[in-house]
């Protein structure tokens, strides 16, 4: 089943402007733009993992400008060509581009769906929030796993995720919406079911489907990939319902567009979180080389991705707003990109902890077989969005912590035992490197303290000190130096943990 971008305007003015194909082509490569930050994510040293978020940053704005610029050609055939040799490409985006809408913050949100191809059925299995702040200077990419469970809906019973926009589009039509209409309003409805859930405002949503991903991955030439491992899948589903082997060798791959999808997709040799890595790792390629082979400025290319992308590509955003990213592109010099997904790495008995580990897989009798993913709470029940919403206000909100990128060490000076390794688990499940947890070789301390390796560290120690109630003073002397990290947090016999979730963010 394909898609068409349609208008969201009832201004018969605007509706005789010819902008199926330009918003087609436009959002195409939002989508890329916004999740090719990922490839960097399992970056873990400090300077290499600083420099990787730079270049990551660079490139989305050389294609982001070159995207409004395609635009705007679009929008005006040869009577925008000329305006545009006369006047250039960044004061045509001050007189084209709207305001962006944002949130109290500045932030412009966004919700980013990939449709999967299974015979109509209308799920989202690619799910992704990326929030860009008013200067264009931080970007935060923020993924969903798709069997992420919603135990209540407005108007709908219980479902996952990725069932939202399906299960709002057959209500919408029940109430008498047109099919287009009905669509639209159910991508509306499944950015604010998942926007409630985190307390996020979401502004604008792009859904693409995956016969469209796999054209236009043809249509560049294809897309160059380091698979890190040799993968051999014998249960890659088929469209007929079958299965088929799906074997990739590790090392440098071209990859078609079918392979490409395929490299996306299986995941009966990996995790679903692996997955996503992948398919991050697929439209970053696929950004890079359109912008090194400079493809949007090649007239046959550009139309057969206006072609493929007008038939598979949907959106609540306007023109307006795609010059406005285009134009916030171009006037960016820069800035920090974090991207975290959210899984079930929970660290919990003993098991493996991530960043973004906050779901858990409940007894599938509870939910008629199925497996589902829900955040794991404190207390256990009732199921609430409590932790997931303090990563929303750390993570999306402030932003600013990740981008100091603070090695922490966290040691036991006469606390209780374990609660060291339980506060290190929490930093790391919400995405802050923690580089050592031990006992301290240090004498028992009576009180808890937190102390900066150096003035480059010292706002992130004031930060963290004041998250976590304790004092910020000088590193002791005789701490060895393998004990200690930018940010040091020695935990003594006062300290009483106490989960993220229940703290209060410094103002």
């Amino acid at each position: 089943m394909s898609f068409s971008v349609r208008r969201i305007s009832d201004d018969s003015s605007r509706r005789r402007i010819a902008w199926k194909p330009l918003l087609g082509n436009v959002l195409f490569f939002a989508r890329p733009l916004m999740q090719l930050y990922g490839a960097w994510r399992q970056q873990r040293e400090a300077d290499e993992r600083a420099e990787r978020r730079r270049h990551a940053l660079r490139i989305a704005m050389t294609v982001a400008a070159a995207l409004a610029l395609a635009a705007l050609l679009w929008m005006g055939t040869a009577r925008a060509w000329m305006f545009l040799k006369t006047v250039g490409l960044r004061t045509a985006l001050n007189i084209a581009a709207t305001e962006l809408p944002r949130d109290a913050l500045g932030h412009t949100n966004l919700l980013l769906l990939g449709q999967g191809d299974s015979a109509g059925q209308d799920l989202t299995d690619t799910l992704m929030i990326a929030s860009l702040d008013a200067r264009g200077s931080s970007a935060v990419l923020l993924s969903l796993p798709r069997d992420l469970h919603f135990l209540e809906r407005k108007g709908l019973p219980d479902g996952k995720v990725n069932n939202s926009y399906r299960d709002y589009k057959v209500r919408r039509r029940r109430e008498g919406l047109e099919p287009d209409a009905a669509s639209l309003q159910a991508l509306r409805d499944s950015a604010q079911e998942i926007g409630s859930a985190l307390q996020l405002d979401i502004h604008g949503v792009v859904k693409v489907d995956f016969e469209g991903f796999v054209q236009a991955v043809d249509a560049i030439g294809g897309v160059d990939v380091a698979v890190p491992e040799d993968i051999v899948d014998t249960q890659f589903p088929t469209a007929d319902y079958g299965y088929e082997t799906f074997a990739i060798n590790a090392g440098p791959q071209h990859l078609d567009g079918a392979t490409a999808l395929k490299y996306a997709r299986t995941r009966h040799t990996s995790s679903d979180f692996d997955r996503s890595a992948r398919q991050q790792q697929i439209l970053k390629a696929m950004a890079a080389r359109v912008r090194e082979q400079g493809l949007l400025g090649k007239a046959r290319t550009v139309a057969a991705l206006q072609s493929i992308v007008a038939e598979h590509v949907e959106t609540t955003l306007d023109l307006g707003m795609i010059l406005a990213l285009g134009k916030m592109a171009a006037e960016s010099e820069g800035g920090d990109v974090h991207a975290m997904q959210i899984n079930d790495r929970n660290g919990l008995y003993e098991g493996v902890v991530e960043p973004g580990g906050f779901l858990y897989t409940p007894p599938r009798e509870l939910f008629g077989g199925q497996s589902v993913l829900l955040p794991v709470s404190i207390p256990e029940f009732p199921v609430t969005w409590k932790q997931l919403q303090m990563l929303k206000r750390l993570f999306i909100d402030m932003r600013t912590p990740y981008a100091w990128n603070a090695d922490i060490a966290i040691l036991n000076a006469g606390a209780k035992s374990g609660v060291a390794r339980t506060l290190g688990n929490e930093f790391v499940r919400y995405g802050f490197p923690v580089g050592r947890i031990a006992n301290a070789s240090m004498p028992d301390q009576e009180t808890s303290f937190i102390a900066a390796g150096g003035d480059s560290a010292l706002d992130a120690a004031k930060f963290f000190g004041a998250f976590l109630d304790l004092p910020v003073q000088d590193m002791p002397a005789g701490l060895p130096a393998e004990e200690r990290g930018a940010v040091t947090i020695v935990l003594g016999e006062d300290y009483a943990y106490t989960p993220f979730q229940n703290l209060s963010l410094p103002q």
